[in-house]
């Protein structure tokens, strides 16, 4: 969804038009883009959590929300299915407001055809399935995306998460987009890097955008390196999904 809402502000600036009958469901975007969907005059927005595996939906967020909560969190259980925050190595359930393994029970698949291993590794003995997201609930049952397990960067021995880092350099003014990713490095196995598309008409050099981070973030996850390049440069699949594996290329 936020690839698309990217594309109607950028027809927005070519061609305005009133896009007040939009109503939306959003998926997975930082703070910024989600706001972006109701600078286009959309007035209900949904933030939702899901999967094919979960049949779609298993959080959805209430259209009446204030906005600032909607882009914030991901919204409440649906009626029918559970969700449980788990430590990814040892599957210790998580208290609120700690980030880990986001493990849904209820409306889920039976499983993958004809593949024993794989469902092996994707369910619990308890019937829990392991979605690879990582999150946290609140102490009022909102759950906060907080990106994929497999895209963790390791940066001197401790994980980095690319969604919290990006969520904070999208919030400066000049940034448009920001995608986080890690790069071989000798000391430290893995250097956090951002790439970077800045909005029309800003400006803006990498030491002033590394003391935004620091200025929210631990300074292990402050990026190291930017590179700032247009949307078009982006590496997209054909239906203009991003190709985090393939971010790296843009600094090696």
């Amino acid at each position: 969804t936020p690839n698309i809402v990217q594309a109607l502000l950028d027809e927005q600036r070519k061609n305005p038009r009133n896009l007040n009958s939009l109503r939306t469901g959003l998926t997975l975007g930082t703070p910024a883009q989600l706001q972006s969907a109701e600078s286009l005059g959309i007035p209900e927005i949904c933030n939702v959590y899901g999967l094919t595996e979960a049949y779609g939906n298993t959080t959805v967020t209430d259209s009446k929300l204030p906005l600032e909560q909607k882009v914030q969190t991901v919204g409440q259980v649906l009626p029918g299915q559970e969700i449980l925050i788990v430590e990814p190595e040892t599957r210790a359930p998580q208290p609120p407001l700690e980030t880990g393994e986001i493990l849904i029970r209820g409306n889920v698949t039976p499983g993958y055809w004809q593949a024993a291993e794989q469902n092996a590794e994707a369910f619990t003995e308890d019937g829990w399935f392991l979605t690879g997201d990582l999150g946290y609930l609140d102490h009022d049952g909102y759950l906060y995306f907080r990106g994929r397990l497999k895209e963790m960067i390791k940066s001197g021995g401790i994980n980095v998460s690319p969604a919290e880092v990006e969520q904070i350099l999208v919030s400066h003014p000049a940034v448009e987009l920001a995608f986080v990713t890690g790069i071989p490095d000798d000391s430290l196995d893995e250097k956090v890097v951002a790439v970077i598309v800045l909005k029309e008409g800003q400006t803006i050099g990498s030491k002033l955008l590394a003391d935004h981070c620091r200025a929210s973030l631990a300074s292990y996850k402050t990026p190291r390196d930017f590179r700032f390049v247009c949307a078009e440069q982006l590496p997209l699949t054909t239906t203009g999904k991003l190709q985090r594996k393939r971010l790296a290329e843009l600094f090696l």
